[in-house]
């Protein structure tokens, strides 16, 4: 099996044009310039989530690159902008600040300026001009220095409470400056926090999704989520009357709508979910939602898994037992719709165009009809 890294597939999501842009007054954004002490403090009183369960995390710069952050401070540079959004906190009537944009930097500053615990405190090294400051931590500066880091000024962006998802997804997006860009499933993960980002993590780490595609499928950047959200994105809507042609703003609406769903609606999907996985599985083997084979093992395609698998998923148990009774007429014929022109420009190209999502589905829905009938 080729490495995890190897089997990433790239996929042109070209689609349609955006039919419903959101209004310019549904943006409810504050813009401050505070002092940097400000921030400081709120993260020390813990009014600022961090986010540790993202999955870039906030740990990903070196020493040496956090150091030259707290030189810049020091320098009197100015930093670049800071992105938060508000987040009710649950039974509480209060809110956090949640980080959009700037999450490697308030992680340097808590490492250099609030940790209790001597081994983890950041120690400044490799700097380019304060020479002379190198191997210091923050209690080893002079009050001056201190009072020059919470003293400087930073300009804050915050997305008020009542933003829309949507734009608050749109937004996300637009401001995703950092070193490290987030993905659109880890800005979904951020946006739709809670039950719907943990319903999708579930469905991604059942054993059923990875006998499926043979643990190919990386959690490195929420690759496997985003599989996951597609499956939910096309299950809960409908591809012909629900679909415009924007593939994300689909997936967000999938997201959506998993918060208001009960627990036994939640696990009624997770059961259609791991049917399907486990069904596709027994069908295909080691082919599971990939391309016909040709100079060597094929990765997992996302377009031949959302439409495999939802409607798979749609099926019912003894419809599914039909179509596995007869797997090998259904692998034959399903092989053959694969090397059909029309139905590989459906999963090779603009694969988020409306009329590529309605041929696939509507083909491998026909066909499947046709080997249970």
């Amino acid at each position: 099996m080729s490495s995890v890294e190897n089997n990433r597939e790239w996929e042109d999501l070209s689609g349609d044009p955006i039919n419903n842009p959101f209004k310019p007054s549904d943006i409810k954004m504050d813009t401050q310039t505070v002092n940097l002490g400000y921030l400081i403090e709120m993260m020390k009183y813990d009014e600022i989530n961090l986010q540790p369960d993202l999955q870039r995390g906030e740990g990903l710069w070196t020493d040496e690159q956090k150091s030259r952050l707290i030189e810049s401070i020091l320098l009197g540079l100015p930093l670049p902008s800071f992105y938060f959004y508000e987040e009710s906190q649950e039974g509480e009537g209060t809110y956090k600040w949640a980080v959009i944009d700037g999450l490697q930097r308030l992680g340097t500053f808590r490492s250099f300026i609030l940790e209790q615990d001597e081994s983890k405190k950041l120690h400044l090294r490799n700097l380019e001009f304060i020479t002379e400051y190198n191997g210091k931590n923050y209690d080893a500066l002079s009050r001056e220095d201190q009072r020059r880091i919470s003293g400087s000024k930073i300009t804050l962006n915050i997305i008020r409470k009542g933003t829309p998802d949507e734009v608050k997804y749109v937004i996300f997006k637009r401001v995703n400056t950092a070193g490290l860009h987030l993905t659109p499933q880890e800005i979904r993960h951020a946006v739709y926090h809670g039950r719907p980002a943990e319903f999708v993590r579930e469905l991604a780490e059942s054993p059923e999704f990875i006998e499926a595609t043979a643990a190919s499928i990386s959690p490195q950047r929420m690759d496997d989520r985003y599989y996951a959200n597609r499956f939910i994105a096309f299950y809960l809507q409908d591809y012909n009357t629900d679909y415009n042609g924007d593939l994300d703003l689909f997936m967000n609406t999938g997201m959506s709508l998993l918060k208001d769903k009960t627990r036994e609606e939640l696990q009624a999907i997770k059961d259609a979910f791991c049917r399907s996985m486990k069904l596709a599985f027994e069908i295909f083997g080691s082919e599971t939602f990939r391309k016909p084979y040709r100079a060597r093992q094929p990765q997992v395609s996302k377009a031949i898994f959302d439409t495999l698998s939802v409607n798979l998923a749609k099926l019912r148990v003894e419809e599914q037992s039909i179509l596995l009774a007869r797997k090998g007429l259904f692998r034959q014929e399903m092989t053959d719709l694969l090397n059909k022109s029309d139905f590989d420009k459906a999963i090779s190209s603009s694969t988020g165009q409306q009329s590529h999502i309605k041929t696939r589905f509507g083909l491998v829905e026909s066909l499947i009809r046709r080997i249970i009938q």
